[in-house]
This record gives structure tokens, sequence and C-alpha cells, in this order.
């Protein structure tokens, strides 16, 4: 007896561990609709902007700590609507800087997910060129082209991928074929 307890306290600190996230339940529909709804709204409002970095960086804390690839995309793109509210450019460049790397981790980590190259492509899209995001840029809107033709409502109902579908098409970054299928595919989805 004395040894299997041993053997559990050895590992013990394993199963707490940042890797091993067993005791970080999923994050809810509701909690991501609401994070969802919180980023849409910092984009033009610093106080939600910060409203959302603050609940990342604390009530989810935990799954920051274990690089939760929702909750750690949300908060590289809370950083980024930081660094467009704030005053300083060196800070700003900062905060983008280092939200977009919070991106690309947690792409890396689930690099098919829509929404987090959506996000992602929503921001690079806007940058000046000189921070040079283009090839980052190009292979999001070209994996989200390729998720959008698969149809799967699973990650994001068919209203938000109609949304996508949408500002896809109004950046016109996608040959004119592609930006035809999705407006084909637009026309589905307006059906639903």
């Amino acid at each position: 007896m004395l040894r299997v307890l041993s053997f559990f306290f050895l590992l013990f600190p394993a199963f707490l561990s940042a890797k091993n996230n067993f005791f970080i339940a999923e994050v809810d529909s509701s909690a991501k609709e609401f994070i969802r709804k919180l980023f849409y709204a910092g984009v033009e409002d610093e106080k939600k902007a910060q409203e959302l970095y603050n609940l990342l960086t604390g009530k989810y804390k935990a799954e920051v700590k274990a690089q939760d690839p929702f909750i750690y995309g949300y908060l590289g793109a809370s950083e980024t609507l930081l660094a467009k509210h704030h005053a300083n450019p060196f800070k700003k460049v900062d905060y983008l800087t280092d939200g977009l790397e919070k991106l690309a981790f947690a792409i890396g980590k689930k690099p098919r997910s829509l929404e987090l190259r959506f996000v992602r492509y929503s921001i690079i899209h806007y940058l000046p060129f000189f921070f040079n995001y283009s090839t980052e840029r190009d292979a999001d809107v070209e994996m989200i082209y390729t998720l959008l033709l698969q149809k799967d409502y699973s990650e994001l109902d068919r209203s938000v991928q109609k949304g996508i579908v949408e500002f896809v098409i109004e950046t016109d970054r996608l040959s004119k074929d592609k930006n035809e299928n999705l407006r084909r595919l637009l026309v589905n989805l307006a059906k639903i």
C-alpha cells in the first residue's frame, strides 16, 4: 500500500502540469459565445478589449497556462485588440507581435480550426505590408476556403460561417474562381 501511495505522489505533479491538463474542463459553448462577442465588441471598444483580456487572464488562466487552443488563440487576439487601441506605438507593436505569436501557437495546435484561422486572418488582413505577415495571411485564407467548402458546422454554425464567407469575398484575396465558389456557397447558406 505504501508503494502505491508513493507511486501516486510521484506521478501526481505530472497530472497537474500544463501538458497534461486532466483537471481543466473544455470551455463550454456559452462561454465560447461570450468570448466571441466580447472579441468582436473589442474591435471598436477599448474597454471591451481590456475586459476580454482580463477575462482570459483571470477566469481562464488555467486554460491559458495549459495553452488550450481556443482560449490561447483568443488571448492572442485580445492582445492584438489592445495593440489597436494603445496610444504608444512601441506598445502597439509589442502587443501585436505577442498576440500574433499566441495565435500562431494556437493554430499550430489546431491547424484546421476555421475559427482560429479566421480570427487571425481578420487581423492580418488589415495590417500594413511592412509587418510581413503575408505568408500567414495567404495560408489562412486558403485554409479558410478549404474548410468552408467542407460544410462542417460542428465548430461554427451556418450563420457564423455565412459571415466568414462574406468577409473573405469582400477581402478579395482569393482567385476569381474561388470567390465564385464562395458566392455559390453563400447562396446555399442564405437558404437555411
